[in-house]
């Protein structure tokens, strides 16, 4: 009798081994896998070592546990793309864990199979975009969203949520902001699952619930501890402080105007040509821009923007609720109609055999309380981003996701009690009813979603040409050096410049830097120069035999002009070439910055 369970589990495992490989497949065929900015294409240089030439644990966005063991990994095997295999290994697995789950939901062939239908259709119908553009804080929101819907599904006499509780640690170390912004879905779903207990106030579940909030707690803790200590070493610890006051700046409080703050910014040095590198963020030409000076703009900043008990935002909350119902009347996505979608089912579906039974009050009293309480961790989270004017994408998908696992999470939990409770004749008609229905709306989903997707892949393979220029160009030029403008190396026409995960992996040191964004002037970004006998980008730039500007063609140069001026240093920008694409459009313009004195070539 064992040995035929375990065959059947065996054999339950190999089937859905193969329905996750035709959710792969799908993508890898259809299009391909793109990182989706170039944030997730830094963190793949620095560990594979393409950025330094050494693979690095010092990724500063990923944990630095998960960075070491991707380094190690790519130490180990030099050529392969363990960043992207990793990204691609947690989303699908979470969808893999996930088709466990409802295959052991429903005991009947239909039912799974209608199970795996929906599945199938959510990913492809909502998350197409997240599957085929990979970007890592949606990665972690995708461990979230599997952890919350393994918990509130499990057995409460059989599960030990081990799984969940790994999957929360390994966002956490994936994108820590992500993971503790999804925190109280979290911890809801912990209160869910006691109150579902036959008896609450038990000694029993109190050990059982305390371990598990313990352990994912003991678990963050131990890996945040783990990075705190790494980043102690060396110059990290005052990269760290650099960083963070960036962060705070561009992120959450934005560049005070110069001229409406003129006295300020003369009062802490700043002058208007060194604001200007602030401002088109190549703030990594000018050594003076340090940690005190992004520091001071942080405090200054601060006492210009709203203060909420203690929150400093962008907008008030006034505003933040004014934005939050815009979007729901006016905005909504894709992702806030199925949410809006599955609330309005979940409802109906606990209804309907309510009406019939007349037990409206009770099934009133059992919902409602969720719901509400959904409802308000859902506006909270939203009137937090609206008040700090974070509302983005990679930001946003992330708490739809999680929510939409919340719901769907209930709707499974009382359509198994009810199928527990029907007669026999009935048994099916209800989840066959419920899952054709989830199948109709998101294969509907699928069919506008495939198309954008489709533009967007398009529209990347564009600026992909322009990029694949710029990189082909430096491979073909190794001894020379290149700083690249940052806002040329963002997008072109709106695409993203990024690099497909799988296609052409190139981990060979790159001979070329960001004029700043979030690694400049890291330790990281100091031995890069360094390498290259460069002392700084200010003077590296000066040299002879020094290194080269990078911009697109239409970027006006006179901002550089002027900065050097300031520091006393007349220099003439010179156009060395021009960077075409294999249709002959020129893509980037190479400069040569010379002193006005300096008539000798490179």
């Amino acid at each position: 009798m064992t040995d035929s369970r375990t065959g059947r589990k065996a054999g339950r495992v190999c089937v859905l081994a193969v329905f996750t490989l035709l959710l792969v497949a799908f993508p890898a065929i259809v299009f391909d896998f793109y990182y989706d900015l170039n944030d997730d294409t830094l963190i793949k240089d620095i560990v594979s070592g393409a950025y330094t030439g050494t693979p690095s644990g010092y990724s500063v966005q990923l944990l630095y546990p998960l960075s070491w063991l991707l380094a190690l990994l790519y130490k180990a095997v030099p050529n392969a793309a363990w960043y992207g295999l990793f990204l691609c290994v947690c989303q699908f697995g979470a969808a893999f864990l996930i088709a466990v789950r409802l295959t052991a939901l429903f005991q009947t062939t239909k039912g799974r199979i209608m199970a795996l239908l929906a599945e199938f259709f959510l990913f492809f119908g909502l998350f197409l975009r997240e599957l085929v553009i990979v970007q890592y804080s949606v990665t972690a929101g995708m461990c979230m969203m599997c952890a919350v819907f393994l918990f509130i599904t499990s057995d409460n006499k059989k599960g030990r949520n081990v799984i969940p509780l790994l999957l929360v640690v390994l966002a956490f170390m994936i994108r820590t902001e992500v993971c503790l912004m999804l925190m109280p879905f979290v911890l809801m779903a912990g209160l869910f699952k006691w109150a579902s207990e036959e008896k609450i106030f038990t000694g029993a579940n109190f050990r059982k619930y305390l371990a598990l909030i313990g352990g994912a707690l003991f678990g963050m803790l131990v890996m945040f501890s783990l990075n705190m200590l790494a980043y102690r070493a060396n110059d990290w610890g005052n990269f760290r402080d650099f960083f963070d006051a960036r962060t705070k700046l561009y992120d959450f409080y934005d560049l005070p105007v110069y001229d409406e703050n003129k006295a300020f910014y003369e009062s802490v040095g700043l002058s208007r040509e060194s604001y200007a590198l602030l401002e088109n963020y190549n703030f990594a030409l000018d050594e003076s821009i340090d940690t005190w000076l992004l520091e001071s703009m942080v405090r200054y900043q601060r006492r210009q923007l709203n203060d909420t008990f203690g929150l400093v935002s962008k907008n008030s909350v006034r505003e933040a609720f004014w934005l939050y119902q815009q979007r729901i009347l006016k905005q909504m996505s894709a992702a806030d109609l199925a949410v809006a979608a599955a609330y309005g089912l979940y409802v109906v579906f606990c209804m309907i055999p309510a009406v019939k039974n007349r037990q409206i009050g009770a099934v009133f009293r059992r919902i409602v309380p969720k719901i509400a309480l959904l409802l308000v961790i859902r506006s909270v989270l939203w009137l937090y981003l609206y008040m700090m004017d974070r509302v983005l994408e990679r930001v946003t998908m992330p708490l739809l996701m999680t929510e939409l696992a919340f719901i769907l999470g209930f709707l499974l939990y009382d359509l198994r009690r009810l199928e527990k409770s029907a007669e026999p004749k009935k048994k099916g008609i209800t989840a066959t009813t419920v899952y054709l229905l989830v199948i109709f709306l998101l294969a509907a989903a699928f069919a506008v979603n495939f198309g954008r997707v489709n533009d967007e892949y398009e529209a990347r393979a564009r600026a992909d040409m322009r990029w694949h220029a710029f990189m082909d160009y430096c491979r073909e030029h190794a001894d020379a050096y290149y700083v690249m403008d940052v806002y040329s190396a963002t997008s072109y026409e709106g695409a993203s410049y990024s690099e497909k995960m799988f296609e052409d992996v190139d981990n060979a040191c790159k001979n070329y830097d960001y004029c700043g964004g979030w690694l400049a002037k890291s330790p990281l970004a100091r031995k890069k120069l360094a390498d290259k006998g460069f002392r700084d980008m200010q003077s590296a730039l000066l040299q002879e035999k020094g290194a080269y500007f990078v911009a697109a063609p239409e970027r006006d140069m006179e901002w550089l002009l002027a900065y050097y001026a300031k520091r006393g240093v007349r220099v003439q920008c010179r156009c060395a070439d021009a960077i075409r694409t294999d249709s002959g459009d020129v893509a980037f313009l190479v400069y040569d910055i010379r002193r006005d004195d300096d008539e000798t070539g490179r």
